[in-house]
C-alpha cells in the first residue's frame, strides 16, 4: 500500500513538473507596419525552452504600434496610425475580438496605457503634441475622450524639440497621479486623477516636472512601491532616477548614461524602459548603439550599471521581460524579428539565447 502511495506521489510530481516545464505565456506584439497585413501579433513564450511561437494575427487596426493590457487581463487597447485608439476583448482562448475605436484627439498617437483600476485609458499623441484620457465602460469599450490637453513648448534640440511631443503616460501604482512625458519641452506633466469620476486636474503641488534641457524625456517606469520613478531621456541617452513623495511630487536624484562615453557610431536615441518583475533592476534600450542596458536599483534610489548587451539587437524600439523574470524579449525594428535573452534574476545580467520569429516592424511587446 505504501509503495503504491509513494509511486502515485512520484507520478503526480513528475506530471506537475512536466506541466510546469510546458507552461506557456501569451504576449502581443504591436507593429509600425501600415501595409495590408498590418496586425497585432499573438505569440506564446515557452518558459522551459524560451521558444516563441506565432499563434495568430488580427488586423483591425492600421499600424497598431503600441498596445496595453487591462489589469484584469480581459481587454487590450491599441493606438493606430489613422489617429485612433481601439479596444479589444481578450477571449478565454487569448484571441482578440474588436470592440470599438475612438479618435485619439491628436495626430500621431504613439502610446496607450490603462489606469490600475481598469476604469480609464490614456493616450499620448506624439505628432500633435497632445494628451487624451478615456473612460473604460463595462465590457471594455472606450468612451469618447473625457479629457484633452494640447501641450505647447520647445527645447534646445531644434530638430526634435521644435514643438510639444507627448510620448508616454502612466499612472502610479496607487492610481492617484498620472504622469505624461513631453519630449518637446523636457517636461513630465503631473495630474491628479479620479478614475471613478473620470476626471483629471493638474497636480497642485507640482503641475509639471522639468528635466534637463535637451534631454527629451520619452518613457518612464514607476517602482511598485510608488516611491521611485526612472525617467528615460531619448535625446541625450540617459536615465534619471527620481523620488516621488506622497503628494505625487517628482524630484530628480541622479542621472546616468545608458551608453558608453566613448561611443562614436550612428546617432543614438534611447527608446524603452522596463522594470524586472522582482523590482530590483531597470532595463533600457538604445537605438544606434543597438543595446539593452541593465541597472541595479540601490537602497537609496540611485542606480548602478549591472550589464549591457548588443548581440543580435537592431533598433530595439521596445523589449519586455516576461512576468516570471526569466526571459527578455527584444523587438528589433530594423531586422523584423524577436530575440530572446536569458535573465539572471539575482544579478540582473542577461545573456543571448537565440534569434526567434519574424515580425514586421515590431515596436511593442506586451505580456498577458
Amino acid at each position: 500500500m505504501m509503495k503504491r502511495l509513494i509511486l502515485s506521489i512520484l507520478l503526480l510530481s513528475a506530471g506537475l513538473s512536466a506541466f510546469a516545464q510546458e507552461r506557456k505565456i501569451t504576449f502581443y506584439v504591436g507593429t509600425q507596419d501600415k501595409g495590408a497585413n498590418s496586425s497585432i501579433t499573438r505569440c506564446e513564450l515557452n518558459l522551459a525552452s524560451g521558444q516563441i511561437t506565432l499563434i495568430d494575427t488580427i488586423n483591425k487596426s492600421v499600424a497598431p504600434g503600441y498596445v496595453a493590457i487591462s489589469p484584469d487581463k480581459r481587454n487590450l487597447y491599441a493606438i493606430s496610425s489613422d489617429n485612433k485608439v481601439s479596444a479589444y476583448a481578450i477571449e478565454p482562448d487569448r484571441k482578440l475580438t474588436f470592440l470599438n475605436s475612438q479618435p485619439s484627439e491628436g495626430a500621431g498617437p504613439c502610446h496607450v496605457s490603462v489606469h490600475p483600476t481598469g476604469k480609464m485609458a490614456f493616450v499620448s499623441n506624439y505628432g500633435g503634441g497632445s494628451f487624451s484620457a478615456y473612460n473604460i465602460e463595462t465590457g471594455g469599450k472606450l468612451s469618447a475622450a473625457v479629457y484633452k490637453e494640447q501641450y505647447t513648448g520647445t527645447g534646445p534640440h531644434t530638430k526634435r524639440q521644435e514643438k510639444a511631443h507627448a510620448h508616454f503616460a502612466t499612472a502610479g501604482p496607487d492610481g492617484k497621479y498620472v504622469y505624461v512625458t513631453d519630449l518637446g519641452s523636457d517636461k513630465v506633466m503631473n495630474y491628479s486623477v479620479d478614475a471613478n469620476a473620470g476626471k483629471l486636474t493638474p497636480n497642485a503641488p507640482q503641475p509639471s516636472f522639468s528635466g534637463k534641457p535637451g534631454a527629451g524625456p520619452r518613457h518612464l517606469i514607476i517602482h511598485p512601491s510608488g516611491k521611485r520613478m526612472f525617467l528615460l531621456n531619448e535625446l541625450d541617452a540617459t536615465v534619471t532616477a527620481c523620488s516621488i513623495d506622497k503628494k505625487g511630487v517628482i524630484k530628480a536624484i541622479k542621472t546616468y548614461p545608458t551608453i558608453p562615453a566613448d561611443y562614436s557610431g550612428p546617432t543614438n536615441t534611447s527608446a524603452a524602459i522596463h522594470l524586472h518583475p522582482n523590482g530590483k533592476f531597470v532595463y533600457v534600450s538604445n537605438r544606434g548603439h543597438n543595446s539593452i542596458t541593465a541597472f541595479r536599483i540601490l537602497g537609496n534610489g540611485e542606480l548602478e550599471m549591472a550589464d549591457q548587451q548588443t548581440k543580435s539587437i537592431a533598433t530595439p524600439r521596445d523589449f519586455n521581460i516576461d512576468p516570471t523574470g526569466k526571459y527578455l524579449i527584444v523587438a528589433n525594428q530594423a531586422s523584423d524579428n524577436l530575440v530572446v535573452y536569458d535573465v539572471d534574476a539575482e544579478t540582473g545580467k542577461f545573456t543571448f539565447k537565440h534569434e526567434s520569429i519574424a515580425v514586421k516592424l515590431p515596436i511593442c511587446v506586451a505580456f498577458l
